[in-house]
């Protein structure tokens, strides 16, 4: 029960922009996913334009997620917190 309580503890303290970041990541995910599976989420007619449109999106969003440090776990925001104060002690 302790580590659940401490996981929830430690997602309370993840930035905005990391949650902002997880759910075009998600989007994109379920996007491509509907495309795939003949799901149609877009006026456009020609399929090929809207199946590189939809990998195009999963790969920016996907490499948005990825090239940022989201720190979603206790010891990772512990880390973030100490390099922070070393960039301002420098």
């Amino acid at each position: 029960m302790d580590k659940i309580k401490t996981a929830l503890i430690s997602l309370r303290n993840v930035t905005p922009s990391s949650w902002i970041r997880l759910a075009l990541l998600l989007a994109s995910v379920i996007g491509v996913a509907l495309r795939l599976f003949g799901g149609d989420f877009t006026a456009e007619n020609e399929e090929l334009a809207k199946d590189v449109a939809a990998v195009i999106v999963l790969a920016v969003s996907s490499a948005a997620a990825y090239w940022k440090n989201n720190s979603f776990t206790e010891a990772a925001q512990a880390a973030d917190a100490i390099l922070a104060a070393l960039k301002r002690n420098k």
